[in-house]
């Protein structure tokens, strides 16, 4: 890592100017920080060269073992793992119908969802020739819904875990006992992208009875930031591995390479190994930090939040009495500014989430919130 972080010279010879990072582990500003050991693991795996399926296999079951599923595989990123569970759940080991995607004709291809399911990442099922179907309405659907809207075409049953608050509608355990029930049971596809923490996540929905669960790799485990999980059954992990590069299959362009796939399994390793109470307690120390300094300030209220929910780690959560219009000034100009800072919107405000900062950012941050508030 460069010795200053917001003048590395990699960036500078471009003409890009790095951030500090108080917004989160967000895929639009380099998700997380990897953490020396990964760093070195990369390096010394693009030293070698090694059957890339054989590598794939050996990593999965590592991810295997950790998750607590039958099979494992690590996949490009939380989205990635998507286009592959999708993949898998329309084509099994069949090689004729993995060479024929993404033309899904005469194939199971439709991914059922409550009508209120997020909707960012759905178009990762489009990609791998699927159809979305939906039961319910805004406020989710019954299990009497769901199962209604189960069909001949239906190939598997999705339930989006997400930041926010929690959406009305079917738990995961309950979209479970529709999906095993159905005259013909369907799998049950899980994005868990950002539910780390709490690590008990890692085996919390394959213990529930999930039949594919993926998980994003550069957020909060510390992975390379294109890396991600996907555990679940034995026979559809196979299948999602088949449907991946380096075959020539829908998956090919979500390749992971030896150094990801290396890189992935050490901070995987590293993450299962940390304290998760002395981490939070640091992040917490920052985020109270932040919202102390700006206490008295006119029109803002801050705030340290932590609940699982919406708020996954600690935050410093600043609401504007003003609303949104200025919570939005305040973002672009700590953006731009000098040093830019990265920090999350939320609904009314802003939130100072501590996970990427390093040591005595949170009073640059802090700074620099002060700055633009009193204006």
């Amino acid at each position: 890592m460069a010795n200053d972080p917001l003048n590395n010279p990699v960036y500078a010879r471009f003409g890009v100017k790095p951030v500090i990072n108080a917004g989160g582990t967000h895929t639009t500003h380099g998700g997380s920080m990897m953490r020396p050991e990964v760093r070195e693991a990369m390096s010394l795996a693009s030293e070698s060269y090694v059957d890339l399926v054989e590598l794939k296999r050996a990593t999965g079951d590592f991810v295997a073992e950790i998750t607590g599923a039958e099979a494992g595989l690590i996949c490009s990123g939380a989205a990635g793992g998507l286009v592959l569970a999708t993949a898998a759940v329309m084509t099994g080991t069949d090689p004729e119908k993995i060479a024929q995607l993404p033309d899904a004709t005469g194939m199971k291809n439709e991914i059922l969802m409550q009508r209120n399911n997020p909707e960012g990442y759905t178009k990762c099922h489009e990609y791998a020739g699927a159809e979305l179907t939906f039961a319910g309405d805004k406020n989710g659907a019954s299990q009497d819904q769901l199962a209604e809207a189960i069909t001949d075409n239906t190939a598997a049953i999705l339930h989006t875990f997400a930041y926010g608050p929690p959406r009305p509608g079917l738990t995961l355990p309950e979209t479970i006992e529709v999906a095993r029930y159905a005259e013909v049971p369907v799998p049950v596809i899980v994005d868990g992208a950002a539910m780390l923490p709490p690590k008990e996540n890692l085996t919390k929905y394959i213990d529930q009875g999930a039949d594919l669960v993926t998980f994003s790799g550069g957020k909060y485990i510390g992975g390379p930031q294109s890396a991600g999980l996907l555990a679940g059954r034995a026979d559809l992990v196979e299948a999602a591995l088949l449907n991946s590069g380096p075959g020539m299959a829908v998956g090919r362009p979500q390749k992971v390479g030896r150094e990801e796939l290396i890189g992935m399994a050490t901070a995987l390793q590293l993450f299962v190994e940390s304290d998760d109470v002395a981490r939070t307690d640091a992040m917490r120390k920052r985020a109270q930090h932040i919202c102390d300094r700006l206490q008295g300030i006119p029109g803002i209220r801050a705030t340290v939040e932590h609940d699982f929910l919406q708020f996954h780690v600690p935050n410093c959560v600043i609401k504007f009495e003003s609303g949104n219009d200025a919570a939005d000034r305040v973002w672009e100009a700590m953006h731009e500014g000098n040093p830019r800072v990265y920090i999350a919107r939320i609904a009314g405000g802003l939130t100072a989430n501590p996970v990427n900062l390093l040591d005595g950012q949170e009073e640059a941050v802090a700074q620099r919130l002060i700055e633009e508030l009193t204006k």
